[in-house]
């Protein structure tokens, strides 16, 4: 048996010894204060930590590279940032919800610019970004929680267009762009929808318990509570179960690695 422990706030078990004999797990950091969401960009992960109101920086070993940022309202400066989202490695996106805004910084993090407001299509002015992400063209969707649609800018930061949902989105709780296609993990309905880019309704995947997802290459890896679950067109594999109820914050694949992020750790599965 493999047990992996998460200061309090992941405790892992493998389900049993010959699954424990097939499966790797690395810690590759601890010690984060409200881990809410990381990327890769520039061989390098970025997480955001929203409890030091910061994004760390570290090497694909997990070495800690730098620290970015601290509590304020300046430029380099967040206010209980959410998510990150990166284009190609060459531009950073960091939702800054506290401070109505969208901060863009370089590969070097050398601040850019800031997306700020939609007045094109809204009567207020400010902005309350939450979940973000990138597609192929370098176009920046976000979840505005102030109007509850999506908001999408070309990667220099100019408004392209603003998105309503579709009805059956109740709640927004994470996305990723894939293939033309926007996912929105929705808790609420305990499902993963499927919208057009321009908000018309495709799909649906089941996501009963699931806390954060990844889609890739017609499988999407679901964090639960007590399990990681890769869900095929007709499949469902269970990568690693654990012992007690955690809530992970974020999942990412790279090739046959799978990262997990809690609020306290990121870990890396090597999947067989």
């Amino acid at each position: 048996m493999i047990r992996l422990c998460l200061i309090a706030t992941l405790s892992v078990l493998i389900a049993n010894s010959a699954f424990a004999q097939q499966t790797s797990v690395d810690t590759l950091y601890t010690g984060l204060k409200k881990a809410t969401s990381f990327t890769f960009g520039n061989d390098a992960i970025y997480i955001v930590e929203a409890g030091a109101h910061r994004v760390l920086k570290l090497g694909m070993d997990g070495k800690l590279i730098e620290r970015y940022g601290k509590r304020g309202s300046g430029n380099y400066q967040f206010d209980n940032p959410v998510d990150i989202a990166t284009t190609n490695g060459l531009k950073l996106f960091v939702s800054d919800k506290g401070n109505n805004r969208i901060q863009v910084f370089d590969k070097r993090w050398q601040y850019l610019s800031s997306i700020s407001g939609n007045d094109r299509f809204q009567t207020r002015s400010e902005i309350r970004p939450a979940f973000l992400g990138v597609n192929k063209l370098g176009d920046v969707y976000f979840y505005d929680e102030r109007s509850r649609t999506l908001g999408k800018y070309n990667e220099d930061g100019a408004i392209l267009d603003q998105v309503s949902l579709p009805a059956e989105v109740k709640q927004v709780s994470g996305i990723q762009l894939v293939d033309g296609s926007i996912l929105i993990l929705d808790k609420k309905s305990e499902l993963i929808h499927r919208i057009s880019e321009n908000g018309f309704y495709e799909s649906f995947y089941e996501a009963k318990g699931t806390h954060s997802f990844f889609y890739r290459d017609n499988e999407v890896y679901v964090a639960k509570n007590n399990a990681i679950e890769k869900l095929g067109p007709l499949t469902k594999k269970t990568i690693l179960s654990f012992e007690k109820k955690s809530e992970i914050s974020d999942i990412y694949v790279v090739e046959n690695k799978i990262y997990i992020l809690t609020s306290h750790a990121l870990i890396r599965i090597l999947e067989e």
